[in-house]
């Protein structure tokens, strides 16, 4: 049956690849035979990778623990959740898409020990990245791909990308500025340099022509690495670096919120590929936050259910009023806000272990260059989940982001075959010698 292991494990990673990759670029899973693909793969992925492990005939080394067990009891919360979901089909679908996003994680994370299968993992990540990036491009030249949708009402101006919102594939762009990024600084300068340049010039291009409230959080992402790379020169010049960022995001945060801010931002705003007022932004998020904070207050230690988001929120409208262009009066479908939306639905428990799958894979002694991009990626992911949920409703992104944290592992050190062993008799005198000398 070892034989079989090293079959096994590689076909299992190159189909938790190909999961990432349609995550998406398969208008983000957002769509329902997106989501069947995503989970359906997702599905095979997990049934090849515990095949695999069942045959494997070494240990495992270099696993990060906190990330593996909080995936796993994650995993198991979200299915016991559709025990009490009102809603059981759509319950069982959205369980069913973060088997497929734990599915990957979990199998890039275990089985990719090794620096071939990691450079290959990394290559199939890059021309994901590029692929959703030239269907971007194609959009500019009035190209779009057939039988992709967009939400309509949307300006031709604006790119969706493979996804079928703008404001969604910007959030795709987070994590994904962050690796490219971190490998160009990371990385000895060469050929791929130059490729991996044009790439993130690229994605930033796109990302300035999504018009959403994650475009400036895109632009942070790029620009983290720079605090990471200086940080692994000089941790004091690094550290003063990111204290410096914190209290410069800080600020801007509170320089936005007075009527001063909010005017510079306007004759500004243009330049960071925003068209929104901070007072509209502010007030449509505020009135989105409300269902989740109630919905997650009505439902105590464990939620509604996983899923359940959707269908409950009509309970949470307020009073509707003619001609009334408020959140109220229209279709309200997740909580902007990762920490809201694992609330509500899986209660105390699932947001706690949502918490931890996020952070294990930064808090660790030990980096590779996908550990290191995950020092750029993981505070902007969490940033923008305050006012987003791309991490918990937006499964193409969710999928994306997990499989490229979860890449952060050691590798062991290939076995060494042992030495000869060289067994030296010592003669307790001059008769055993002479014997010795004979043989």
């Amino acid at each position: 049956m070892r034989r079989l292991t090293g079959p096994l494990e590689v076909s299992a990673l190159i189909l938790a690849l190909i999961t990432l990759a349609w995550g998406p670029l398969a208008q983000g899973s957002a769509l329902p035979w997106a989501m069947n693909g995503l989970t359906l793969l997702g599905c095979l992925t997990a049934a090849l990778t515990l095949l695999a492990l069942a045959v494997r005939g070494r240990p495992l080394r270099g696993v990060n623990g906190p990330f593996v067990l909080s995936g796993l009891l994650l995993l198991g919360w979200i299915w016991l959740s559709v025990l009490w979901a009102p809603y059981a089909l759509e319950a069982h679908r959205w369980a069913g898409i973060w088997t497929a996003v734990i599915a990957v994680a979990l199998t890039l994370h275990l089985l990719a020990d090794t620096r071939a299968r990691q450079l290959t993992a990394l290559v199939a990540i890059l021309l994901t990245i590029a692929a959703a990036v030239a269907v971007a491009l194609l959009q500019v030249r009035g190209i779009s791909v057939p039988g992709f949708s967009t939400v309509p009402g949307v300006p031709e101006r604006f790119l969706t990308g493979p996804y079928f919102n703008p404001s969604h594939f910007s959030g795709f762009l987070v994590p994904a500025s962050a690796l490219l990024s971190t490998a160009l600084l990371l990385t000895r300068p060469g050929l791929h340099s130059l490729l991996l340049l044009v790439l993130l010039l690229a994605v930033q291009y796109a990302n300035f022509r999504t018009d959403g409230a994650t475009t400036p959080v895109a632009i942070l992402a790029a620009l983290l690495p720079l605090v990471v790379w200086i940080w692994t020169r000089s941790r004091v010049a690094g550290a003063l670096l990111a204290a410096l960022t914190v209290v410069g995001v800080a600020g801007g945060i509170y320089l936005l919120a007075t009527p001063s801010g909010q005017t510079q931002f306007e004759r500004y705003k243009q330049f960071v590929g925003v068209s929104n007022s901070v007072q509209a932004f502010l007030d449509g998020r505020l009135q989105v936050h409300r269902y989740g904070v109630e919905m997650a207050r009505d439902h105590g230690l464990r939620g509604v259910g996983i899923g359940q988001f959707l269908y409950e929120t009509p309970r949470y409208r307020a009073v509707r009023l003619e001609g009334d262009r408020t959140v109220d009066n229209r279709l309200v479908n997740y909580a902007h806000n990762d920490t809201l939306q694992m609330l509500a639905e899986t209660g105390v428990p699932g947001a706690l272990l949502f918490w931890v799958l996020l952070l294990s894979p930064v808090l660790t002694r030990r980096r590779n260059l996908f550990g290191y991009a995950a020092l750029a990626a993981v505070p902007a992911l969490a940033f923008v989940g305050l006012f987003d949920g791309h991490l918990s409703a937006i499964p193409g992104t969710m999928v994306f982001a997990f499989g490229l944290l979860a890449l952060n592992r050691t590798v062991p050190a290939p076995a060494q075959p042992e030495p000869p062993q060289i067994h030296l008799e010592w003669p307790e005198n001059h008769d055993q010698a002479g014997q010795l000398a004979s043989r």
